[in-house]
Order: structure tokens, then sequence, then C-alpha cells
């Protein structure tokens, strides 16, 4: 039987952010060279050489000066392999959140879109540089009343610079009904699989919303519900011990006939043969 995937929850520190070098990586192959999830954003910037990560199926090259964000929830498997450093900063979203602006970031900007997740940013390596040692001195010193919020603007700067070099390839959707949508389906779609429900939360006709989704994936709402609730079990299938008919409840189907019936349209597969492919 294979072994549940390690998920690892942000340890206890005076406040929820900590600044590591990547040479911890190599220290841990056999928890970060497998495939784990965390319940925090992990910030990623390669200083030198070239690094391979897996996250969600996908390989994702970094390179030198190459800034790149994991967000909670993704399966990832590190590279521990490779010639290259850096550092990664990791923090949780009520860490960041500290205002409405702070909130709307994490839900409108295209650095954490759901539908364009770990795109790789070259970031000027004077201006990281600078930026991580302000905020190390920072962590450094006896916490204080002063140093959430001293820690919160550095990370805010480079959240902030991070978007402002991806938007120049990729113009960001803020504020529009498309991201909403996709907002609201990352926190819906365990439970509600039909698109008439966020129809109704949106507040928006079908059309509407339909054409909006399509110009940005080239599906209908339906299908692009249909593609996460599939993202998720995959993840479990590839990387839990859960059964398939545990996978299929946690995703909220009440019949195990009804999720096999469901992901075979969908992938052409049964789960049970993916799992065995995957063993």
């Amino acid at each position: 039987m294979k072994e549940n995937i390690r998920t690892f929850d942000f340890k206890p520190l005076p406040i929820d952010i900590e600044l590591k070098d990547l040479s911890f990586v190599k220290e841990l192959p056999k928890l970060l060279g497998k495939a784990h999830k965390a319940n925090f954003y992990q910030l990623i910037w390669i200083t030198e050489g070239k690094a391979d990560f897996y996250i969600d199926f996908r390989k994702i090259t970094i390179r030198t000066n190459d800034f790149l964000i994991i967000s909670a929830g993704q399966v990832c498997e590190f590279d521990t392999k490779s010639d290259y450093s850096g550092k990664m900063i990791l923090f949780t979203s009520s860490f960041f959140t500290v205002n409405e602006l702070d909130s709307n970031f994490l839900f409108t900007s295209e650095i954490l879109n759901p539908i364009n997740l770990n795109k790789t940013v070259s970031i000027n390596s004077d201006f990281m540089r600078n930026i991580i040692l302000l905020l190390n001195n920072e962590l450094r010193e006896i916490t204080d009343n002063f140093q959430i919020g001293i820690a919160q603007s550095y990370l805010r700067i480079i959240l902030l610079e991070a978007e402002r070099q991806l938007s120049k390839s990729y113009p960001p959707i803020t504020n529009n009904l498309a991201r909403r949508f996709f907002n609201s389906v990352e926190q819906n779609f365990k439970e509600e699989h039909n698109a008439e429900f966020y129809i109704k939360l949106l507040n928006v006709n079908e059309k509407q919303l339909s054409k909006e989704v399509k110009f940005f994936t080239g599906k209908t709402p339906k299908l692009y519900i249909d593609s996460r609730i599939i993202l998720e079990a995959m993840r479990l299938l590839s990387y839990s011990n859960l059964s398939v008919k545990e996978i299929g409840f946690e995703l909220g189907f009440d019949e195990a006939t009804n999720f096999n019936k469901y992901f075979r349209k969908h992938t052409g597969i049964s789960p049970g043969k993916l799992r065995v492919k995957d063993l």
C-alpha cells in the first residue's frame, strides 16, 4: 500500500513567515524529494544554477534569478540533485492578509491565478538580494509590536514586484467575472459540481459567465469545474492511500460508482487503473 502524501503545516513561530536557504531541500531528500504538499505559500528564488520542480504533475524549470510561487495545497516534488542555490520564503495566508488590499491581492493577482499557477518570473537580482537581506535581518530581531508589519511590508514588495514582471507577459484579469468564478470554484468544487450554483452565487446569467470563462480557458464553466475536480482526484489517487470510494466521497460523490463513471468519462481510464499505473 502506498503511503499517504506528506502534508506540512506551518511550524509554530513567533510570526507566520520564515526565510530559508534552499540548501535545506537537499538535506531532506526523503521528504522534499518526494511528493508532498504544504498548507501555506512557498516562494522560491534561484540565485545560481537551475532546478526542476514537479508541481501538480508538471515539470517546472527554474533558472538563475527566476522567482516561483507554490500555492497552498499544491502537490510538489523538489529537485534534490541539481546544482543550484537560492532562497525560500514560507508564509501563511493569515499572515499576509492584514487588510482588504492584501486579501484582494491573493484573489486577484495573476501570479496566484488558479488557471495560470506556477509561472516563473525573472526578478532583478539586486532588488531581490536587498529585500531578502532586509527581511532576514528583521526576522532575526527580537519579536516586538513592529516586526509583523515590517516583515509583511517586505513580503508585499516582493509579491508586487513579481506581479509587475509577470503582468508584462500575462496581463492580469483582475476584478472581473471570470476571476471571481475561478476563485469560487477553488472554494466550493468539492461540494458544488454544477455551474448553476456558481451562476446564482455570482448573480450572473449563464451566457455571460460562459463567454467570460471560455475567453480565458477555452472551456465552458461546467468543463472548468470538471477539470478542477479531476485534478484533485488525480492528486489523491496518485499520492494517498485513501480508497477510491473514500476519494469519491471526499470530492462530493455519494456513490463510488458515480465517481468511477465521472472519472472515466473525463480521463478515459478508471480511477482504479490510474492507481495501479502509479504504483
